[in-house]
């Protein structure tokens, strides 16, 4: 029998915009990196990039009752059931009666810029400690912690690196200029975008034809 030829290992780019504070962005994360691992012969190299998802927050952020009582008002329990349930399917257990504060999630974008090959472990850490642990990820003591936790006490110095700052707002204007409304929003290889945290069959097309 002839042996068979060994796939050609290819690294793909996959652009992310999201936001850490939120939800279908852990889903779609979890949803992403099942679909990777279909393919063991793609490797990719995360690029963060930064999506706000309330501009206006204020820095120190604000309570979380009066945060989803001003977006959602009684409509809060239906929506975040249908997310919880959502997340249930890959793996993810929200437990958002633990959030005491809607954080500003500025911080936590500058390091996940920083992270380099760490990013995807660092986002799954930021989505923990939020939508499980229900930490303040706008906090800089809670992220530095967080950052430690996985190896990468140094990305604290991120926080007032003026370049970091740069490429945030480079990401910004980005993400205006695609007119999203949303996230999450992968670009894979530069080419291919898909908007939403589609399931592992809608995103494996994406990454075949993103890696040639």
């Amino acid at each position: 029998m002839k042996p068979q030829t060994p796939l050609q290992t290819n690294e793909v780019t996959v652009e992310i915009f999201a936001d850490v504070i939120c939800p279908w962005c852990y889903i779609g994360k979890r949803r992403l990196d099942a679909a990777l691992a279909t393919r063991p012969h793609i490797v990719p190299r995360i690029i963060w990039r930064t999506f706000l998802l309330n501009p206006m927050m204020p820095l120190e952020g604000m309570s979380r009752t009066a945060y989803l009582a001003a977006k959602f008002g009684h409509s809060a329990a239906a929506v975040y059931g249908r997310i919880a349930a959502a997340g249930m399917d890959s793996g993810i257990e929200f437990n958002f009666d633990k959030i005491q504060r809607t954080p500003n999630s500025r911080m936590a974008h500058k390091m996940l810029i920083s992270a380099g090959a760490d990013t995807n472990a660092l986002s799954e850490a930021f989505y923990k400690a939020y939508f499980i642990d229900g930490l303040d990820i706008g906090d800089s003591a809670v992220l530095i912690d967080i950052a430690a936790g996985i190896g990468r006490a140094d990305l604290a110095s991120a926080l007032s690196d003026e370049t970091i700052q740069s490429q945030m707002e480079n990401d910004i204007a980005s993400a205006h200029q695609f007119n999203l409304d949303g996230v999450p929003f992968y670009v894979f290889g530069g080419a291919f975008s898909i908007a939403g945290a589609h399931t592992t069959e809608h995103l494996t097309p994406a990454i075949d034809a993103a890696a040639g």
